[in-house]
């Protein structure tokens, strides 16, 4: 595959998810992991979903000890790897195109993520229009709550998907047996 690397560089490149993995040779995997913790760093924080930030760290751990697995490997071992995706998305999007229902599920994720966004800046001109009418106290609740929608929507959204699988897991093991 690709020459093996300096130590030194190698430690300094995995302190940056994904910058590791391509700097071994390994893009398509380092590209994955670094896309993967710039996406979920940028859905936290737009849509202000402090919890999701709690798997950077994994994602960094996984990374980190990933490419020094990486590095220590034999010659032959490491020449004998081949650069994958992390997600194997070209196994689950066949022929370049999405059949109709990933694309039904994928253009509902994104209806949901363009309305998460603009929430704020839209409840933020309501709750101005609001605060003539009502008290500071009432409005500063109704506030907390309004702004909270997104992270209830998206929380059921996950809640439901996670439900779907295990049932759909439970039908696929029962189907065997």
């Amino acid at each position: 595959m690709t020459k093996k690397k300096n130590g030194f560089f190698t430690f300094i490149c995995s302190l940056i998810p994904g910058a590791g993995e391509m700097y071994l040779g390994f893009m398509k995997e380092g590209v994955s992991i670094m896309s993967l913790t710039f996406l979920l760093f940028g859905f936290a924080v737009s849509i202000n979903i402090e919890p999701v930030l709690s798997l950077l760290p994994i994602i960094w751990f996984y990374s980190f000890f990933n490419v020094h697995n990486k590095a220590c490997l034999s010659d032959e071992e490491f020449y004998a790897l081949e650069d994958h995706y992390l997600f194997h998305l070209d196994q689950l999007i066949s022929d370049g195109r999405f059949s109709g229902r990933q694309r039904t599920v994928f253009g509902w994720i994104l209806i949901l993520l363009g309305i998460c966004i603009i929430w704020k800046s839209t409840i933020s001109g309501f709750l101005a229009a609001l605060r003539i009418f009502i008290s500071s106290e009432v409005a500063n609740m109704i506030e907390r709550t309004i702004y909270m929608v997104p992270q209830y929507l998206i929380s059921l959204l996950l809640i439901m998907c996670g439900i779907r699988l295990i049932q759909n897991k439970k039908k696929e093991l029962d189907e065997n047996y």
